[in-house]
């Protein structure tokens, strides 16, 4: 109980008894062992029990109680005050005010707690930006169809329809409701994710020409407006098959859409390093308008839209995949031509 009690005490209330009690211990026996040792090697014999001496002597003890007293309350205090201070910024940060920075100028184990709960601040004010836009745009991603739907469900009642046609009016609400859906399903998969890659440890190894190929017919086989150009070469990564078609598929869906006569497609093994090995370079070019600068620079951010843009999820969504595979993935103006281009580790 007493040990239970104690814990339950300051950290500085702590420090400041066991030092005392240390400091008094050691005074007592360092007194004792000079009382015997002079006793013991000397003619001159000192008895404690005089009561001049005693009194003198339980003096001397209070002096040095008072003394170490203070001296502990002063070291528990240097040592506690940079923990007290980040008690204090903990607490801010636990209740969502961040703060600007966080600076202990120490190399210790405190100054490593102080850098680890600064990266830890930055981490959760970006969290928690990102939820707040997560949560914006999504209320303004639904109720935009959601609307709509509302609207043509009344007119429907008050007996209203587009091109005074019960089925066009029909075909609206459906687009609308198939377009509500393919939101909805692309946020839950974001959802699940980040849970999927953090549990993923199980990589296949993947034959890239194959899975382009496969990708490329499905996708742009329907569309007689683009040419499709394959140059591929036969490369092998390690990876989530099913992911890896998802981040491609999402490159692929953007070039279709701003494409004006074709689509290229061209895969080669390239060296990056004698340490980092080989990479297999994915670039999927299209002859569409350029991209500005400024929308290249958020284009992978979640929910940002191009002017032709669906959702502002599905490069996002590619982002991810290729990071957790250890690639990255960016875009450029090239001549006449917009090129993304992928990069992930090659099977040699």
């Amino acid at each position: 109980m007493k040990k239970n009690s104690m814990k339950n005490k300051p950290l500085g209330f702590q420090i400041w008894i066991i030092i005392t009690i240390f400091i008094i211990l050691i005074a007592v026996v360092v007194f004792v062992t000079t009382i015997i040792t002079i006793n013991n090697t000397s003619d001159f014999y000192i008895n404690i029990f005089d009561k001049a001496l005693f009194g003198n002597l339980l003096k001397l003890m209070i002096c040095i109680i008072i003394v170490s007293i203070i001296a502990a309350k002063m070291i528990s205090n240097t040592v506690t005050k940079p923990i007290r201070f980040l008690e204090r910024k903990v607490r801010l940060i636990a209740n969502k005010k961040w703060i600007k920075n966080i600076k202990i100028d120490r190399k210790d184990e405190i100054g490593k707690l102080a850098y680890s709960i600064s990266k830890m601040q930055e981490n959760l004010e970006k969290l928690d930006k990102e939820e707040e836009f997560f949560l914006q745009s999504l209320s303004h991603e639904l109720k935009t169809p959601i609307m709509v739907i509302k609207n043509y469900c009344q007119a429907l009642r008050d007996g209203i329809y587009i091109n005074d046609s019960m089925d066009d009016t029909i075909n609206v609400i459906e687009e609308e409701v198939n377009a509500l859906g393919t939101k909805i399903g692309k946020l839950l998969y974001i959802s699940s994710l980040e849970y999927v890659l953090e549990k993923e440890d199980n990589f296949d190894e993947i034959e890239l020409k194959k899975m382009i190929e496969h990708l490329a017919g499905r996708l742009c086989n329907f569309n007689e407006d683009i040419k499709l150009e394959l140059q591929l070469e036969k490369c092998f990564v390690m990876g989530i098959e099913e992911k890896l078609q998802v981040a491609i598929e999402n490159v692929l869906d953007n070039c279709i859409r701003y494409a004006r006569t074709y689509i290229k497609i061209i895969t080669k093994k390239i060296s990056a390093s004698k340490h980092e090995g080989f990479y297999v370079e994915i670039s999927i070019i299209n002859d569409g308008d350029h991209i500005p600068k400024e929308v290249r620079t958020h284009l992978f951010n979640k929910f940002y839209k191009g002017s032709n843009g669906n959702f502002g999820l599905g490069l996002y969504i590619t982002k991810k995949i290729i990071e957790f595979h250890k690639g990255n993935v960016y875009i450029e103006n090239s001549g006449d031509e917009v090129i993304f281009t992928i990069k992930l580790p090659c099977v040699v």
